[in-house]
Order: C-alpha cells, then sequence, then structure tokens
C-alpha cells in the first residue's frame, strides 16, 4: 500500500510540474499598477491561489536610465501585484529564481530539471537592454531582440500572441532579431523558451538541464479592436 501511495504521489508531484512549466507568467497593467499573472496569456488562463499559483515565488524591479528598483509584490487569488504607475522608458521585469527543481526517475536514472519563468512588461517600443537570464526586449519600431546571458540568441522561436488568441510564429536572425508589425490594437505577449542542457547549480540546488521561458508584455494603442478570449471555466490544479 505504502508502495502504490508513493506511486501515486510520485505521479501527482510529475503531473504538477509538467503543467506548471508549460505555462509561462506575463505582467500586465491592472488599474495604476501592474500585475504578474501565471498560466497561458493567448486563452485567458490564469492560474489561482489555492493551486498552481502558489509554486511561484516571485522577484519583481523597474528598470530604467536612472537605474534598478526593487518592487513589492502582493498575492491574490488570480495574481501577484504591484501598485504604482509604470511612467514611460521604465520597463518591470519579474522572474523567479526559486521555482522547486523537479526531480525524476526514469529506468533507473535521475533527471534534476530546473525552471526559470521570467516577464517583462514595456510602456513603449523604446530600445532598453537586457537584464533577465532569458530577455525579450524592443529596440524600437517594429524590431525586437533576444538574448541569452547577455548575448543576442539566434534561431530562436517566438510565439507572439495577442490577448484575444490570434498568434503568428516568428525566429531570430542571426542577430537575435526580428521584426513583426501587430496588426491589432490591445496587449501583446512575446514568448520565447531556451533549453540549456548543461548541468549546473542554483545555489546549493543541482540541476542536469535547465528550461527558461520568458515573456514581452506591450499594450498597442493602435489597430483595430479585438475582444479577450473568455475566461476558462476553471484553472489547472
Amino acid at each position: 500500500m505504502k508502495h502504490v501511495i508513493g506511486l501515486a504521489a510520485a505521479f501527482v508531484f510529475a503531473l504538477l510540474a509538467s503543467t506548471a512549466s508549460a505555462h509561462h507568467v506575463w505582467l500586465e497593467p491592472d488599474g495604476k499598477g501592474v500585475q504578474l499573472c501565471f498560466g497561458e496569456f493567448g486563452e485567458n488562463l490564469r492560474e489561482a491561489s489555492p493551486g498552481l499559483l502558489d509554486r511561484l515565488q516571485p522577484q519583481a524591479k523597474a528598470v530604467s536610465a536612472a537605474g534598478e528598483q526593487p518592487l513589492t509584490l502582493t498575492k491574490t487569488a488570480k495574481a501577484f501585484t504591484m501598485p504604482g504607475e509604470v511612467k514611460p522608458g521604465t520597463s518591470v521585469v519579474a522572474e523567479d529564481t526559486r521555482y522547486p527543481i523537479s526531480v525524476r526517475t526514469r529506468d533507473g536514472n535521475t533527471t534534476r530539471s530546473m525552471w526559470w519563468p521570467a516577464a517583462r512588461f514595456v510602456t513603449d517600443r523604446t530600445a532598453v537592454k537586457p537584464v533577465l537570464v532569458l530577455d525579450v526586449v524592443p529596440v524600437g519600431g517594429d524590431k525586437f531582440q533576444v538574448f541569452f546571458k547577455g548575448q543576442p540568441l539566434p534561431k530562436a522561436k517566438v510565439e507572439v500572441v495577442a490577448a484575444f488568441g490570434w498568434s503568428k510564429t516568428m525566429y531570430t536572425d542571426e542577430s537575435g532579431s526580428f521584426d513583426i508589425a501587430l496588426p491589432w490594437r490591445g496587449a501583446y505577449a512575446f514568448e520565447v523558451q531556451y533549453a540549456d542542457k548543461v548541468p549546473g547549480k542554483r545555489g546549493e540546488d543541482a540541476y542536469d538541464t535547465a528550461s527558461y521561458v520568458t515573456t514581452l508584455t506591450l499594450v498597442q494603442a493602435q489597430g483595430a479592436e479585438m475582444p479577450p478570449l473568455p475566461a476558462p471555466g476553471k484553472p489547472n490544479r
């Protein structure tokens, strides 16, 4: 019986880990502040608390030409909120550097996998410098650039998704850049993932592989407006 319970517990943990890692975090305006959500932006799916939202331990800061300023996050039932208007020329970035490392054993081999979710919100398309490990930043106009550990990331796949579900897949060139004209008015998320198979350590925790996922969100003021998708009946648990 204990063996069966142990297998069930392992299955549930693996299910939660795989569900969470298939998600991403993103930042979006919320009244006069910004909130960090967890789920699927293009499906209008937001994980809740109690639930998968409780597994996150994010940190956030405002970044501008004047420097960096830590921001206080408050967890609510549907998101992490941070008060204060984001001024033009300022980015808000957030990341979870403490998400639990997933441990899986198959055929006698144990793999420790680290998942590193992050997000950036910008008020406009003014060029900014990368600060996240995996970062997507505006360069100006319709041009954007992807960086990994401060270096341009070529041939990266970028999913551009509108709040109502429209999406387009882009790939960066050799300089980590791509151009896209956004057709609709409203919020967009640019999602990029990168798998690093070089073993390493996060603090005292060792891992065999690392998976990074980052979103850049912005709100476009011009274009035809489309309504967002209705929220799903129930978030994943």
